[in-house]
């Protein structure tokens, strides 16, 4: 079973507002991104080792807060591929 991330892959936009002040969050890429020089290139695979742990499929995006610069991390549920 594959899956997708629809913000990965532009199928939809990022919509989120910041808990502390209300602005809309910018999304600034996947987490794993962040984490280590060769992260990026991980296994094509991620989605469904995170699926087999019965979690929720998906993937870990930083966003930030223009406003107050805030950073979180945001879980972006994951869309079955055809």
């Amino acid at each position: 079973m594959s899956y997708i991330c629809p913000l990965c892959n532009g199928l939809a936009s990022f919509t989120a507002t910041c808990p502390d002040c209300g602005h809309v969050l910018e999304d600034a890429g996947m987490k794993s991104d962040y984490i280590g020089p060769y992260s990026p290139y991980g296994s094509a695979d991620q989605y469904t080792a995170v699926y087999s742990l019965q979690i929720s499929p998906g993937c870990e995006h930083v966003v930030v807060c223009p406003h107050c610069h805030e950073g979180y991390i945001y879980h972006v549920n994951a869309w079955k591929a055809p």
